[in-house]
């Protein structure tokens, strides 16, 4: 029930981040360039509930914050010993902040109901392309999870690396647990596995 309640809380969040976000962007990206107090003459002055929009975008940020911690204290799945993969969280933070600028980007210049102010088609495209890209960057980074080895792939390299350390010992079978105990983090192998090669190996050793 805690795993579920977690993720669902840290997806929905993220979620309800992203929308702020994207929302305060083309809601700017409509009033345009202006500028507010201070002690110079503004051409154009800032119209009311501007500081709004500029809370929301930094409210949505904090929020990421807080739903990274929700899903990273989600722990292990019911029912399972494998360890979270919490590295997709930096894919939800980075790619989601800067999608969510990219759309809201595009939106507001581009949208139906897109009436850009002034300078703020120009801002705007630069914003979202600039978004666009840099999300991109977080995935590509990170490495996109199609891109993973599938588990039942590596079983008869697992098999092999067993079979050639119960022959060796010494520094051979150093290297064969060393290479499991690399399996099992990138999460190829779960602890269960490791223990019961590392077992065998020790023993064939």
């Amino acid at each position: 029930m805690r795993y579920l309640l977690r993720t669902l809380l840290g997806m929905g969040l993220f979620g309800f981040c992203w929308v702020a976000i994207g929302y305060s962007i083309f809601q700017l990206l409509q009033v345009g360039t202006c500028a507010s107090g201070g002690p110079y003459v503004s051409a154009r002055e800032c119209p009311d509930g501007i500081e709004r929009l500029m809370f929301s975008i930094m409210g949505g940020v904090f929020g990421m914050f807080l739903a990274a911690g929700l899903y990273a204290g989600r722990g292990a799945p019911p029912g399972s010993a494998r360890k979270p993969r919490n590295g997709v969280i930096v894919v939800w933070f980075w790619t989601g902040v800067f999608w969510s600028l990219a759309v809201g980007g595009f939106l507001g210049v581009w949208g139906p109901e897109a009436n850009p102010g002034p300078g703020g088609e120009l801002g705007g495209l630069i914003v979202a392309f600039m978004g666009l890209v840099m999300g991109a960057g977080g995935l590509l980074a990170l490495g996109l999870p199609g891109r993973r080895r599938d588990p039942q792939s590596v079983r008869p390299a697992v098999a092999r690396i067993v079979g050639t350390a119960s022959r060796f010992g010494g520094a051979e079978a150093v290297d064969r647990l060393a290479t499991l105990d690399r399996l099992r983090k990138q999460g190829t192998l779960t602890d269960a596995e490791f223990e019961t090669l590392k077992k065998r190996i020790v023993e064939g050793g």
